[in-house]
């Protein structure tokens, strides 16, 4: 660090303080239910965090027999308990494939697949063999469980990234695509692959679970639940509002069970009728399902019982007696594990941290005290502030969540919430990550959906009453400004929106622009009135996503180009000063921006190259303060910077 002033020296900095506590949320995306050698009732949960950790369960009541943190992951898509004993769980970074063993409690890797490096969905066919569902190829793969081979099985559909939903049934393998909805037929024996009509085919979406049960395919896409005759092809119904189905009952009538809405409701196999079974309690109406199972527990009030046992998203767990139509609640003994911070803003003496794939901690400035904590909250791409509220920007769907923290805590689906959905941006967008404010009005950059290029600009405005509710709010959304590309850095002054943006869409699509640019934008106007690419000396790469924004105490407009800061003159936007502190590749998230903030000491704080650093304005020097990985950071009102590494929570405070 030598030749740099001495206020920049990182001593100067202290040493960072673990600060707050991690945002924790109970969260599972795939459960299973199986037996033992002992003949008990296991459940499998996967709880997301970093990294995630599997849970062995007896089903009848909830207690604990196992947990292990599965290496290398933060969420399990796929999981199969298969006829060998063992559980089977496919890795979402790495594409590795895990093996946990329940007699010897011992999880061990048995390997990469050949296919992707995200395992969708697992399922066993004939002959000890395990299939897998991959991303980013739309591949699937075969597990021999008795040699440990791997067979590369071809992409399901070209030009289409995920295979997510996979089943077997004989000579077949069906693959559920996107993102856009496909659903393929593969005859194992001879590679040769067929599509099979479903509604909306080749339209925006995801075929997310498969299973066969009497002859018949029930695919669950879009929340909707389609049955197809397996021999035909033929549509048979499709049920909206519906989520994943049951196998069918080993007892009485061959009926599969699913939830709709809030109710319960059982489909016939042999008449192809659907009917209303009974209404979940309060607690369960929520629920999104993971797995459904029948099994007959060995002790609790329904013992000796062939139940409905089912799982939902939060390890909501239940089971069912369809001859007294009773549910039974099974309290999981399983632990919120702490999730990776994915967004941070602090403003009006809070810090809000929003967590990877859920959850959000509200956590006093000053003393860093818990004042609330939600881990059901919808995924935050970004969190800004209006006035008094705070807007939290959640994926899927774009939806901002409006909190005003002196209201009491109600979230919801809805505008009376607090937080609650105040607008679903809608348009085709997904994930709302540059907010800002100025003037009265909230500003918001989003990426679209999968499959899909052409990001937006948002404005909203409110009128709010004396309490701080929002009386009224309106929205105006503007697609496609800059042809195929996303907003990912907003800055406002004068009537006029300063934005930079992203080559790339949603996943699943390749990027169509051959640079980012940065754009003005009028509102009186409401058009863009000036665009360019700038030219960064030192950077020859060519410039795939230029933001965060931010307008300095001196005027100009700053950028984070990855590992470059750049300041441009507003009226403009050529380049007034620049440098490049980190090199500059390209090789990171091409959605999170690299944040741009002011500390109190007129200096600027940011993640350039994602790493945590303060800039000198009127020289460039800069200084690393911290040797971790950094992608998400804020300052308080104070000055103090907070930053997360990790699931964990920090806070650096300029010595005197």
């Amino acid at each position: 660090m030598s030749g740099m002033h001495t206020h920049l020296d990182r001593e100067r900095f202290g040493v960072p303080e673990r600060w707050g506590g991690p945002v924790r949320v109970p969260l599972a995306q795939s459960a299973v239910y199986t037996r033992n050698g002992r003949g008990e009732n296991i459940q499998y949960v996967v709880i997301t965090g970093a990294p995630a950790v599997l849970y062995a369960l007896n089903a009848d009541t909830g207690a604990l027999r196992h947990a292990v943190p599965v290496p290398g992951t933060n969420v399990i898509w796929a999981m199969a308990a298969a006829s060998d004993g063992n559980l089977y769980i496919g890795g979402d970074s790495d594409g590795m494939l895990h093996r946990y063993d329940p007699d010897r409690r011992k999880l061990e890797a048995v390997g990469a697949n050949p296919c992707g490096n995200v395992v969708w969905d697992l399922t066993e066919g004939k002959g000890g063999k395990l299939y897998g569902a991959t991303y980013p190829e739309s591949k699937v793969f075969e597990y021999d469980m008795n040699t440990g081979a791997f067979r590369d099985m071809g992409t399901m559909m070209e030009g289409m990234r995920y295979a997510r939903g996979i089943a077997a049934a004989g000579s077949a393998l069906y693959a559920g695509i996107g993102p856009k909805l496909h659903l393929i037929r593969l005859d194992k024996a001879t590679g040769e692959k067929t599509e099979i009509p479903i509604p909306k085919a080749g339209g925006k979406g995801f075929v997310h679970g498969l299973s066969v049960y009497g002859g018949k395919l029930f695919l669950y896409a879009e929340r909707t639940l389609h049955i197809v005759e397996e021999r035909s092809g033929k549509l048979l119904r499709s049920i909206p509002n519906a989520g994943k189905i049951s196998p069918p009952s080993p007892r009485g009538p061959r009926l599969c069970y699913y939830k709709q809405e809030r109710s319960l409701y059982a489909y016939d196999l042999e008449t192809d009728n659907s009917f209303f079974v009974a209404d979940f309690p309060d607690n369960y109406s929520g629920l999104e399902a993971r797995a459904f199972a029948w099994l007959t527990p060995a002790r609790g009030e329904l013992a000796g019982r062939c139940v409905l046992a089912g799982t939902g998203a939060f390890t909501e767990s239940f089971l069912y007696d369809p001859a007294e139509s009773r549910f039974v609640e099974v309290a999981l003994e399983v632990e919120p594990n702490p999730v990776i911070v994915n967004a941070l803003h602090a403003f009006d003496g809070r810090v809000y941290a929003g967590g990877y794939q859920r959850g959000l901690n509200v956590y006093e400035q000053e003393t860093g005290r818990l004042l609330y904590r939600n881990p059901a909250m919808h995924q935050p791409e970004g969190i800004g502030d209006l006035g008094g509220a705070a807007y939290i920007g959640a994926y899927p769907g774009a939806g901002m969540y409006r909190f005003v923290p002196v209201r009491p805590f109600d979230y919801r689906q809805d505008p009376e919430g607090n937080p609650g959905l105040a607008v679903k941006i809608g348009d085709g967008q997904d994930r709302p990550f540059a907010i800002t404010s100025g003037d009265g009005k909230l500003f918001v950059g989003t990426f679209p959906g999968y499959g899909t290029l052409g990001g937006a600009l948002s404005i909203v405005t409110e009128d709010t009453g004396a309490d701080g509710t929002a009386v009224q709010i309106r929205c105006r959304t503007y697609r496609n400004l800059i042809r195929n590309q996303s907003v990912v850095g907003l800055a406002y002054r004068d009537g006029k929106l300063y934005g930079g943006t992203s080559r790339a869409g949603g996943l699943g699509i390749e990027p169509a622009e051959p640079e980012a640019k940065l754009f003005v934008f009028d509102l009186a106007k409401e058009e863009i009135v000036a665009e360019v690419t700038p030219s960064i000396p030192g950077v020859d790469a060519p410039i795939e996503m230029i933001g965060d924004l931010s307008f300095g105490p001196d005027g100009l407009l700053w950028a984070a180009v990855d590992g470059t800061i750049i300041a441009v003159n507003p009226d403009t936007l050529e380049i007034v000063k620049s440098k490049v502190v980190y090199e500059t590749k390209f090789r990171s998230s091409k959605f999170r921006p690299f944040y741009l903030r002011w500390g109190k000491d007129g200096l600027l704080y940011t993640t350039l190259g994602r790493r945590l650093t303060a800039v000198d304005p009127s020289t460039l020097q800069t200084v690393q303060l911290v040797d971790d990985e950094v992608h998400v950071m804020t300052v308080g009102d104070d000055g103090t910077v907070y930053y997360a590494v990790g699931t964990e929570l920090y806070r650096l405070r300029r010595l005197p």
